[in-house]
């Protein structure tokens, strides 16, 4: 992977920070559903009547917990992967035009995996959306400045 420029420190700074912040609101919204009893008992009604569970069997509370930590596992992944790979490889690899195309696109399907639940009702819906859009609008920043400093250095580059 050829390394177009190196990451800019304040950059990496922000982006690890925002996806600290993206990570926690996961974590305080999934908090907040298991320990809210109405929130339980809509699910408890609404996988009664999808018929997952057979008749006489009503799924217990361990089993609401199990789904919403599955579901937060699955909510955090992208966040966290970014993170993680963003931390541990920007000094060696830096900005390259690879990296930035496969973690934007990444990041809209993480942002698209939170808007399509359509969970008008909670504050962190809407919190967590502006978290990854401006997680998408700085990684974007980065190719503005990638260009910039290429053209600066003595023209484009020709592929």
């Amino acid at each position: 992977m050829r390394k177009d420029k190196e990451f800019p420190a304040k950059t990496l700074n922000l982006l690890l920070l925002i996806t600290g912040i993206l990570i926690l609101l996961h974590s305080v919204e999934v908090l907040m559903r298991v320990k809210d009893v109405d929130v339980y008992e809509n699910w408890q009604k609404a996988v009664l009547a999808s018929g997952v569970y057979p008749e006489g069997i009503t799924p217990s509370f361990s089993d609401y917990v199990g789904a919403e930590l599955f579901r937060y596992f699955f909510r955090i992944a992208i966040p966290m992967a970014f993170g993680l790979y963003t931390f541990l490889t920007a000094k060696k690899l830096g900005v390259s035009a690879l990296y930035l195309f496969v973690w934007t696109v990444t990041l809209f399907g993480g942002m698209a995996y939170t808007f399509f639940e359509l969970n008008f009702s909670s504050l962190f819906y809407y919190l967590i959306i502006a978290g990854y859009l401006v997680l998408i609008i700085t990684l974007l920043s980065l190719t503005g400045e990638s260009k910039s400093k290429r053209n600066h250095k003595g023209g484009e580059r020709s592929w």
